[in-house]
């Protein structure tokens, strides 16, 4: 059954993310910003979760750590795995390049592009490439069929960080957002919280 609904599905959802990207919107309308802000959108999450997903029904569930700066994701990770993969702060944007442990025996599914395909591989951070990056740690503390990403902070100083960390968290099967008392109330976590919940 599996098999069959991906057979199925990936060819229409191909198909739907071409006539996405292919709509144009050249007149600076009022409502132009946002029908173009959606357009991106749907095109991420058809690219970045739906097509993947639908090819891959058994590949490891992705578990996107996400939050606000100095919420405290980097530590989590750390935590979680022991060992300090992810640099923490409270300060500043300590995490630049999403960062993606998963077990070793689970390597082979984000070598490649399936998963945020516009994002070189890299096994370290590297200063010379001209597209995002996607960090990967491979680690026997986490379980075979999981794997987890630390995101950018979603309110990060820096908009390409603000921009990936939204990407990141529509390419998620979970999220795991994190946060504190200091910053529960402000606005940023909860509108995307909300989107989130909108889209189901």
């Amino acid at each position: 059954m599996t098999e069959t609904v991906g057979t199925g599905a990936a060819p229409a959802l191909s198909e739907l993310l071409h006539r996405i990207r292919e709509v144009r919107l050249p007149l600076e309308t009022a409502e132009a910003a946002d029908a173009r802000a959606l357009q991106r959108s749907l095109s991420h999450q058809i690219d970045d979760y739906l097509l993947p997903r639908v090819q891959a029904p058994d590949a490891p569930l992705l578990v996107v750590i996400g939050g606000s700066t100095g919420a405290g994701k980097s530590t989590l990770v750390n935590s979680i795995l022991r060992r300090q993969v992810t640099e923490s702060g409270v300060l500043r944007p300590t995490t630049t390049s999403p960062i993606l442990v998963h077990h070793p025996d689970d390597e082979e599914h984000f070598q490649s592009d399936r998963v945020l395909p516009g994002f070189a591989r890299v096994t370290r951070e590297e200063t010379h490439l001209d597209k995002p990056q996607l960090r990967l740690v491979a680690d026997e503390a986490v379980p075979r069929g999981v794997a987890l990403l630390d995101s950018p902070d979603i309110d990060s100083v820096m908009e390409s960080n603000r921009l990936i960390a939204r990407q990141l968290l529509a390419a998620a099967d979970l999220w795991l957002f994190v946060t504190t008392a200091a910053r529960y109330a402000d606005a940023v976590p909860w509108t995307l919280l909300t989107d989130a919940q909108e889209r189901g």
